[in-house]
């Protein structure tokens, strides 16, 4: 008797849980500006120190442009899949003297810079929902995930040029909560991030947003803010080196959900 109780709870739950399934795809144009410095100092070589705004130009806001697309599977959670890639130019006359890629490019020099940054990632996270009202309703979940990260950095003079390139992976923990407020209005807000030190090697990564967006059937469009910065040092060889990169500002989202 028990067994058939369980069974007839379990079938009349189905439903319920079938409606909570959903997949869904969004765009986000970020318009974030980029701010920060890097610091490397070769053995017998005086310490250097680039600001990428005004030693290099780089500050400029520009767009980046993301893809995302997720899957929720009832009791297992959500799987999110996204991506997205900017690029920042500068030209700017140099006020001291650096050497980049094996290559010394000297004070009162202009130079061309092209920075290209990418980020693939992949997210889990399992909700608990809570109903506030009739309409009202909160999911609060702790996710994980990991961000492989892409960059390539030029640049060149008149006479010289240099190019450099890398990427890496990072594991991620954090939180995302969504409210829904009505029918058609929804925020959401989301921070995870990683801190890593090791003997000479350490990294810290924060990633942040926040949104709200209004819904129509099931297309959504909305606005948002987003924060992500990047700090890595490495002296572990005869070159030692340090990176502190923020990029952050506002987005346009749409995209939709069934």
């Amino acid at each position: 008797m028990k067994t058939v109780t369980a069974l007839l709870t379990l079938l009349a739950a189905a439903p319920a849980c079938a409606q909570d399934e959903f997949v869904g795809a969004r765009l986000r144009e970020w318009y974030a500006r980029l701010n920060g410095d890097v610091f490397a100092q070769e053995e017998g070589l005086p310490a250097q120190t680039v600001d990428l705004d005004s030693e290099l130009g780089l500050g400029d806001a520009e767009f980046a442009h993301e893809l995302q697309a997720y899957l929720r599977l009832p009791v297992i959670g959500i799987f999110t899949l996204g991506g997205w890639t900017t690029g920042y130019k500068g030209d700017e006359v140099l006020s001291e003297t650096f050497t980049f890629g094996d290559v010394t490019f000297t004070a009162g020099t202009q130079v061309k810079t092209e920075l290209e940054l990418s980020v693939v990632y992949l997210n889990y996270e399992y909700d608990f929902s809570f109903s506030l009202g009739e309409l009202v309703k909160l999911e609060v979940g702790p996710l994980v995930g990991v961000r492989w990260m892409f960059a390539r950095t030029s640049i060149e003079s008149s006479l010289v040029s240099a190019e450099e390139e890398g990427s890496g992976g990072l594991p991620v923990v954090g939180v995302h909560s969504a409210l829904q407020i009505t029918r058609w209005l929804r925020a959401d807000a989301e921070v995870l991030g990683l801190a890593f030190q090791a003997a000479e090697r350490g990294a810290f990564y924060i990633e942040a947003y926040g949104e709200v967006v209004a819904q129509l059937g099931p297309l959504f469009a909305g606005v948002g803010y987003k924060y992500a910065q990047l700090e890595i040092e490495d002296h572990s060889t005869s070159v030692e080196f340090e990176a502190d990169i923020t990029m952050d500002g506002i987005y346009l989202t749409a995209g939709v959900r069934f």
